[in-house]
């Protein structure tokens, strides 16, 4: 039915979203030299990704529907959190320092990437 359809549609997506995702954090960890205590997929319902202060790292599942691009991003901003916790102009230069296209990436999640109705 449609029901269990969709459950299995999302659970195949987040299957997706977790390999893809740890590759992408194990490049950007490696090219970086930074560490994580560990990472987890999030269902958070305002929040494409956090990071806490001891190394937790979260990403949005739903964040597989976009381009590379944005999710590279989303990882890039959650990991300048590591050394900057806030969003000052030291913070922005670590994300420019990992992910170059940044500012592309930014406007377009903050036009596209809205939440509502996910």
């Amino acid at each position: 039915d449609t029901h269990r359809m969709r459950d299995m549609t999302q659970a195949w997506l987040q299957s997706r979203a977790a390999i893809w995702f740890d590759v992408r954090i194990k490049h950007f960890l490696a090219s970086t030299g930074l560490t994580i205590r560990r990472w987890r997929l999030s269902s958070a319902a305002t929040r494409w990704g956090s990071c806490t202060s001891d190394g937790n790292i979260m990403l949005n599942w739903r964040l597989i529907h976009f381009s590379p691009m944005v999710i590279d991003y989303v990882i890039a901003h959650e990991l300048a959190h590591l050394r900057e916790m806030n969003h000052s102009a030291r913070f922005w230069a670590r994300v420019e320092e990992v992910c170059p296209g940044w500012r592309e990436a930014e406007r377009w999640i903050r036009r596209n990437g809205s939440l509502v109705g996910l």
